[in-house]
């Protein structure tokens, strides 16, 4: 049987999510445990991969089993394991061709920034920019990456990808006293492509760059720049959406 879970977690216990030898991740802890419950290797494919320090509200994933468990024995059997760390929201038996990654129709990400006095309770979960930005300004920047773009100047440069084309639906940024929320959706994120995106707005509010300079760095579709990805600890996968 294939099943799809909605599940969150806290990016700190973790190196990550992808499956690492002798390393503690998401997938890692998933699979392990899901072994446990099928008696036989179990392979847990996700919507899509987060960083270190990463957090998720609503992750997807799916896995087969080759047993007919009820879907709340699925839930209640991980989160009993999970310790909190990763908390398994829902379990729905899915058809044989659903795929968690290539059936996405769009994802959405958040970012949190805190402009007003360091906070040591929330450090590890709201970027501490502690400086005012200028809001006004990185609206209007956002819009640039709006529609369907090559994002090439935006993902990681550990290694070129053949397409790095992806569409951005809409970007809000929206002030709660003191604290940003970005939100993001889009059909999909290239790695590091939100972080860099929100470096460099924080860039546009701080007076560094121009939405001039934004759009020629979009335009040029080289990472030259290099432009410094904002920390993981801030990001979280809100939401995946499929048909």
């Amino acid at each position: 049987m294939k099943y799809l879970i909605t599940f969150s977690y806290n990016g700190n216990y973790f190196n990550g999510y992808q499956r690492q030898k002798n390393l503690k991740t998401v997938q890692g802890c998933l699979e392990k445990y899901l072994t446990m419950l099928n008696d036989g290797d179990v392979e847990v494919t996700s919507s899509g991969r987060t960083d270190i320090y990463v957090h998720a509200i609503n992750a997807k994933a799916h896995f087969t089993l080759d047993k007919n468990i009820k879907e709340y024995n699925i839930k209640t059997f991980l989160n009993r394991r999970l310790n909190g760390e990763i908390y398994i929201k829902d379990v729905v038996k899915v058809d044989d061709n659903f795929h968690a990654r290539y059936d996405v129709v769009k994802k959405e990400y958040r970012y949190f920034i805190n402009m007003g006095e360091f906070n040591s309770i929330e450090k590890d979960y709201v970027y501490q920019y502690n400086k005012k930005l200028d809001i006004n300004k990185m609206k209007k920047a956002s819009k640039l990456f709006i529609g369907e773009h090559d994002f090439r100047s935006f993902c990681s440069n550990e290694k070129e990808k053949a397409n790095c084309i992806r569409n951005i639906y809409s970007i809000k940024i929206i002030k709660h006293n003191d604290k940003l929320e970005l939100v993001f959706i889009g059909n999909g994120f290239l790695k590091h492509m939100v972080r860099n995106t929100v470096g460099i707005l924080i860039k546009v509010g701080n007076g560094l760059f121009t939405t001039d300079e934004v759009e020629t760095i979009l335009e040029e579709k080289t990472r030259k720049h290099n432009t410094k990805p904002v920390p993981g600890n801030g990001l979280y996968l809100w939401n995946v959406y499929y048909k």
